[in-house]
């Protein structure tokens, strides 16, 4: 005498495989859509970070400029201004500036701190693809230190960083930074 009882579990065993079929296609669904969407994510801030670092390199090269040749960005900056670099700035007097403000002289200081003059040496980067320029440099305000006997020019550098990036179809994407500096020539 033998007992069947497979018959009461047949029923079960479909049911159960197309649940968990289910489950394990809504999971797999799920991991597919977001890392899709992670990618996507990575992709635009990679592509911030090339325009932002591009932007960064622009003011370092201005800061380099700016140690490298300080009396002419301070000149520049007076004349620009509208004052003689060579008699003092007193802070707060009735100093009339000099007539007819020259901004050239500065245009002519930072039009040299741009990606166009230096040739890129990393492989698969072109010119078209990564750019970076100081659009504009301008004074703020000029004033001397008679105890220091300092001039002491406040200024503003404003940078332009440019990255394309084809992959993920972003295009060209731009970024401003702005960095104020203070600038001291001994009189």
């Amino acid at each position: 005498m033998t007992k069947n009882n497979s018959g009461s579990r047949s029923g079960i065993a479909l049911p159960l495989v197309l649940v968990f079929s289910i489950c394990v296609m809504v999971f797999t669904a799920s991991l597919v859509f977001f890392r899709k969407e992670s990618k996507q994510q990575n992709l635009t801030n990679v592509h911030f970070l090339q325009a932002n670092f591009l932007a960064q390199s622009a003011v370092q090269m201005m800061l380099l400029k700016l140690s490298a040749f300080p009396q002419e960005a301070c000149d520049a900056g007076v004349l620009s201004l509208g004052y003689c670099p060579f008699r003092g700035i007193i802070a707060g007097s009735e100093l009339a500036p000099v007539a007819g403000a020259n901004r050239q002289g500065l245009i002519d200081f930072y039009s040299d701190c741009n990606s166009d003059r230096f040739p890129w040496k990393v492989p698969g980067i072109t010119a078209a693809n990564w750019k970076f320029a100081t659009t504009d440099f301008k004074v703020i305000s000029a004033y001397t230190n008679p105890g220091e006997r300092q001039l002491i020019i406040s200024s503003q550098i404003t940078a332009l960083g440019e990255a394309n990036l084809p992959r993920g179809e972003m295009g060209v994407r731009k970024e401003e930074m702005i960095k104020t500096v203070k600038l001291t020539r001994e009189n």
